[in-house]
């Protein structure tokens, strides 16, 4: 089974217009790349993961409609088309520009790191989809930023995970061709397992991504 998507309504928390948008109902993936972007059987889901309003055009997750008329903390319309201004935003392939808009967005009302990097790691995926290399280094930047943020916070809900977004770090380091703080990150995912049997698998696969990056294999 591959991606399914269904139909959906949704009401925008900004200016007020309801439409209907198709969000991720399920998917199927197999294998993965080493910063975790699912090899997706069928279409490509990673657009219909963000729901984007067809009038001013706020773009986020399809949780964040559920809530009233002008009710986004510290957001407003013409910040939207602020963001779609930047010179950056008219570099970015059309479905990597939902990622960034919803990461500035979340910037602006200062939601969770962890959160804020996922959507422009996000973001990053799409561009290599477009084969878009350029793109993709500014979103990986921006990405590793905010992950990097989440890890030395503590803005982790799930301690399982502060291992893989220390790993993740690293990883998009390697990515970007900075070999010490790869290095750096890489180095500690060991102190940062909750359960090292279970973990196991991100051991192996942070050692091998660390062998790579002393050799400038990408």
């Amino acid at each position: 089974m591959g991606t399914r998507l269904i139909e959906q309504a949704f009401v925008c928390p900004i200016c007020g217009r309801s439409f209907t948008a198709k969000v991720v109902e399920s998917v199927t993936h197999q294998g993965q790349d080493s910063d975790f972007y699912p090899h997706y059987i069928g279409d490509n889901p990673l657009p219909h993961f963000l729901v984007q309003c067809k009038e001013c055009f706020y773009c986020a997750y399809p949780d964040d409609f559920f809530t009233d008329h002008n009710s986004v903390p510290g957001l407003k319309m013409n910040q939207i088309q602020e963001i779609l201004n930047q010179p950056i935003a008219k570099k970015i392939p059309q479905e990597g520009l939902r990622f960034f808009l919803a990461g500035k967005l979340y910037e602006i009302q200062k939601r969770n790191p962890y959160l804020i990097g996922n959507l422009y790691l996000r973001g990053s995926w799409c561009c290599r989809l477009a084969q878009d290399r350029r793109a993709e280094i500014e979103l990986q930047q921006l990405s590793v930023k905010f992950l990097r943020e989440s890890v030395e916070r503590t803005t982790i809900s799930n301690p399982d995970n502060v291992a893989i977004v220390t790993y993740l770090v690293g990883e998009i380091y390697r990515r970007l061709e900075d070999k010490n703080l790869a290095r750096e990150w890489f180095k500690t995912v060991e102190e940062n397992l909750v359960d090292p049997e279970q973990q196991q698998w991100l051991l192996e696969l942070t050692r091998n991504q660390a062998e790579l990056n002393e050799h400038f294999i990408n």
